[in-house]
Formats: structure tokens, sequence, C-alpha cells
């Protein structure tokens, strides 16, 4: 699988997929006799870095212009393409319209708890990310499985007690889980008689560390992806969840001084040190990022949170906040596919990262043909013969094609954002 030291929403993978760049060329890698280097095919292949062929771009280079990208337009929407997990979201607490007044018992005007927006919408649980690591050095077997007489097909199986197909991923090995080593996407995986099974392709199982090497001669030599000693032999099986059990809010007090004479109260507090205390969050408000943050303590006997008594008498000045938001396709939530990225949105991020692009992707005339097209800059009388409306000029990404193309898909999916006071 292709990947890089920066996670992205988008695969690596489906952006070769998307973008018609040869999959097996895009992880460095060729055979002789099938995906080969060819006049009529691609003769392009893919580096890690920029050092190792500096006159295209990277999948290092990628990954990070697919980062910014995603980052771009979850910024325009108010919140993430697909779910991920947000750590310490800082979030002022609600005061009264009077600074000179002192609130108590973090209630709002109906009784309940007051709210706080956090800084993203779509909110889909408060909680943290965790990973268990279901078995490590699981073995990968490769099969052919259309008698091309070739194994492309690689299979990983292993035994699991539930049924939620969506949380069990493959790793790389010996990276605990972590997220750029994720071996993405998988051409099928299910549970079944409580076995767990995905299939990749062959190349998506190249040693990564092949991929390190340094550059020897003046051509860069290609991955046989048909030759078993050049792929890994075991991955790591995961369960990636979201863990509800972890503190999701952390109140904050500042310090008061010693003896406060104004209103009669002396405080233990140490100057220069906030008053800290653990909690949990509910969601008030999906789509607006309504959370309401409570002190509370959990108790694993019971498996359930237990309201605490604030460590400090009055209402806290900030929270922090950890929750799991974004937006998920309705294809992976009936079962229907493995990726959480719904199409348009995905290939809304490949318009937009293509465009910001600075070097050729490759040579193929299709990829180049497609690049041109979303580098153009559509301002430039006679460039491109697109008419500009007065709204496409104003486009908050740019006025490039890809840029104006990903921002015409996605503005209609901006949230009718829930006038609801936070107090």
């Amino acid at each position: 699988m292709a990947r890089a030291s920066t996670p992205t929403l988008l695969s690596l993978d489906d952006y070769a997929k998307l973008t018609g760049i040869n999959p097996a060329h895009f992880n460095t890698s060729a055979s002789s006799q099938i995906t080969p280097i060819t006049r009529n095919a691609c003769q392009d292949l893919w580096v890690q870095y920029s050092w190792q062929q500096s006159d295209i771009v990277s999948r290092e280079d990628l990954a990070m212009t697919i980062a910014e990208a995603e980052a771009a337009i979850a910024d325009f929407l108010g919140y993430w393409p697909a779910p991920v997990w947000i750590n310490e979201d800082v979030i002022p607490y609600p005061q009264h319209h009077r600074p000179d007044v002192v609130q108590y018992g973090g209630m709002d005007i109906r009784g309940y708890g007051k709210g706080v927006r956090a800084r993203w919408g779509q909110i889909i649980a408060p909680g943290q990310r965790a990973v268990s690591c279901l078995d490590r050095a699981v073995a990968v077997v490769y099969s052919d499985e259309d008698g091309d007489g070739y194994d492309e097909t690689a299979t990983v199986t292993f035994a699991v007690t539930w049924t939620n197909v969506q949380e069990v991923k493959v790793y790389f090995e010996g990276h605990s889980g972590a997220l750029e080593w994720e071996i993405r996407p998988p051409r099928s995986k299910s549970i079944s008689g409580g076995t767990f099974t995905a299939t990749f392709w062959a190349w998506q199982m190249i040693d990564p560390d092949l991929w390190e090497a340094l550059p020897t001669t003046d051509d860069l030599s290609a991955i046989d992806w048909t030759d078993s000693t050049n792929l890994v032999t075991d991955v790591d099986v995961c369960r990636e969840y979201n863990d509800p059990t972890e503190v999701s809010a952390r109140l904050y007090w500042e310090p008061m001084p010693p003896c406060n004479t104004v209103i009669g109260l002396c405080c233990p507090d140490e100057p220069g040190t906030l008053t800290t205390q653990d909690g949990v969050c509910h969601v008030r408000d999906s789509g607006a990022g309504l959370l309401v943050p409570m002190a509370a303590t959990y108790d694993s006997t019971d498996a359930l949170w237990e309201s605490d008594t604030p460590v400090v008498c009055r209402d806290p000045d900030f929270v922090k906040t950890w929750y799991y938001c974004g937006m998920i396709d309705d294809g992976f939530l009936a079962g229907n596919r493995y990726d959480p990225l719904s199409l348009p949105l995905a290939r809304a991020i490949m318009w937009l990262a293509t465009a910001r692009l600075e070097r050729p992707l490759c040579a193929c005339s299709n990829v180049t043909s497609l690049c041109q097209s979303l580098q153009a800059e559509w301002t430039v009388t006679g460039e491109t013969g697109h008419i500009m409306s007065d709204g496409a000029l104003n486009c908050p990404f740019g006025t490039r094609g890809g840029e104006i193309m990903a921002w015409r898909a996605i503005k209609k999916m901006l949230p009718q954002r829930a006038r609801v006071a936070v107090i």
C-alpha cells in the first residue's frame, strides 16, 4: 500500500485510482510480464521522497498536499469530510454577559448543563481513539485468483469475536496500529463464522523498507511485486474504535488571589497554576457541534460515568474536549463500502490537491491531461475557455480549475447551522 508519514482521509491508492495512475507503478513496482513499464503504458515510477527522483511528485509530497486540501475543505464546511478524532479542543466556557458576575452550578436557564460549541460539527460521539491489536504477525497468503499465473491477491484471515467488520483493520507489522501504517483500501473485507477475511492487491504488500532505498543509478529500478521476497509476510490485525471510557472533557479554572476581599472568599489557589478536573461530555446538537461538559469519574465496575462535584465552587473558565466527528458515507453505514469517505468528497479532495501541486505527477498522457486541466488558471483570458462567474472569482480555495471544481462540488454541503444560543 502506498503510504506516507502524513495521515490522510483519502488514501493514496484511492487518489491514484481517481486520477488514473497505474496502481503498481504508484507503489514503485512493476513486472516484465504484468503491469510492465512500456511505451504504451505509464513509464514513470513513483518514489517515496522527492530526493529519490526530483523531477516528479513523491508520495510524501502528495500526502502533505492531500492533507492540506482536506483541512481546507473542513474549514469551509465546518466539519471534516470523513471521521477524525479531535484531541484537546480548547473551548471557552459560557459566562454571564456581565463580566463582574460570577456564576455557579454550570446550569443554563432551563436547568440543564451549559453547552459549548466545539470547533467542528457533525460530532459522532465524545471519546478518544483507541487501538487494540488483536494479533501481531498474522500471515499473509498470496494466491492467483484469476488464473493468469501471477499471485496478485493477498489475503489476511483472523479469528474474531464480534461482528463489526468496519472496526477491524490491517496494518504493517510493528507500528501498533498507527494511522499512517494502515493498509488501505482493502479489495474486500468481511466477518463470517467468527473469521475476519480481508483481501488486497499484492503490490499493496510491498515491504515499505524497500521504498527507503538510496538511489544508486540514474534510472530508478522497479520493485518486482511478483517476487515474493519483495512482499511482507506478516501484518498486524487491530481493532480501531472510539473509546467513550476515556476522558472527553477537562475543566479548567483560573487561580484567584489568596484572599479576595471583594467577594469575601479566601481561596487556596496557587498563583500561576490552573485548577483542573476530568470529566465527560455528551452531544446536544451533532450538526452544530454542541457539547455539554461535566465533571465526572468513570466507574469501571458499573461501566458508566458518575457525576462529581466541581473542585472549584464556580463555573470553569474554559474546557478541553475530545470527540469523534466528521461526515460518514451512507454506503459505509449500510456496510456496502469499506471507506467512510464518500466518493463525491473524495473526488473533490483529489481535484483540490491536484490543482495545488507544483510539479507533474507523471508522464502518462491521461494523467498529464487531467493535471493540466485542474491546474489551469481560469482567470486568464483565453487560457481555458471557461466563463467565470462573479461567485467563482471569489472562490475561497483559489481560481485554478481544480480549486473551483472542488468548491462547486462541496458548497451545497454547507451545514444549516442551528441558531441555538450557547448559554
